[in-house]
């Protein structure tokens, strides 16, 4: 089970605590689970995907978000209004993806479990 560790700051003392952190919980897509936590206004979103995960379809968010691949490999496409898809690229663990507001896009995953985690303003 994860944890929220915070350090706070008290008349120019640290100070530590714990909390019980986020829990992944099943997406709507086979194979997806996700968790989230906002703190310190920062919105995190892991994503982890089971080996044998449906192709998560296309979607699009209003905010900008920067994301990161922990573990595993996949495709990301892009896509237009219509739902196609108008581009393709293989990620790996490590790389970084930045997402402008709007972008229509979808993943597919490689036959391995991954984790990708996604962070944007609160």
């Amino acid at each position: 089970m994860s944890k929220l560790i915070k350090m706070t700051e008290q008349q120019g003392a640290s100070f530590l605590a714990t909390e019980t952190g986020p829990k992944f919980e099943a997406l709507e897509h086979q194979g997806w689970n996700g968790a989230t936590i906002e703190e310190s206004g920062v919105f995190v979103f892991m994503f982890d995907i089971e080996k044998d995960a449906v192709e998560f379809p296309l979607h699009a968010s209003d905010q900008v978000w920067m994301g990161y691949v922990v573990s595993g490999s996949g495709t990301l496409y892009a896509g237009c209004a219509n739902e196609e898809k108008t581009g393709q690229v293989h990620y790996q663990a490590g790389d970084f993806i930045s997402f402008a507001a709007n972008t229509l896009h979808g993943w597919e995953n490689d036959c391995q479990p991954s984790k990708l985690m996604f962070i944007r303003q609160a």
